[in-house]
């Protein structure tokens, strides 16, 4: 398997068919699929799509757009935050280590807090769930296939 032609969009569909697979087959094959989804979900945030040649129509589509699902935001500063400005928010708090895995009982993760601190004050949290994660992913595999059509 060579290079993508598409790398950003044929990443995303790659990752999710992996994903899909893990899911499909994770208790036959001792397969860790939440690792799988987190994995892929923090990947997929974290690819500089701005610095795409679809960089322009990217940011133009997520900036216009709501975050697609109900994010549990603790701490917001910017009312009505864009898709956009939900993803710079994550890979902040990604790049500064603001991260916690949250886990049930057995400690299986259930869901990721982020958060981001300006001058020692918590200025972005949120939760997003293992389900949210999914979903997020499958809507920004929609929105790239919308953008790289």
């Amino acid at each position: 398997m060579g290079i993508p032609s598409d790398p950003l969009l044929d990443i995303i569909r790659r990752s999710i068919a992996n994903l899909e697979f893990i899911e499909a087959n994770y208790e036959t094959h001792a397969l860790y699929e939440v690792t799988q989804l987190v994995n892929t979900f923090l990947g997929a945030l974290i690819h500089p799509f701005e610095k795409s040649s679809k960089g322009k129509h990217f940011i133009e589509y997520f900036s216009n757009k709501p975050v697609p699902i109900d994010v549990h935001y603790k701490i917001i500063l910017e009312e009505n935050i864009s898709y956009y400005g939900f993803v710079k928010c994550i890979r902040h708090a990604l790049a500064h280590g603001n991260i916690r895995y949250n886990a049930d009982k057995i400690k299986r993760i259930q869901s990721i807090d982020f958060w981001n601190k300006e001058d020692n004050k918590k200025t972005f949290r949120c939760t997003v769930s293992v389900d949210q994660m999914k979903r997020l992913l499958v809507d920004f595999k929609v929105c790239l296939e919308q953008i790289y059509k």
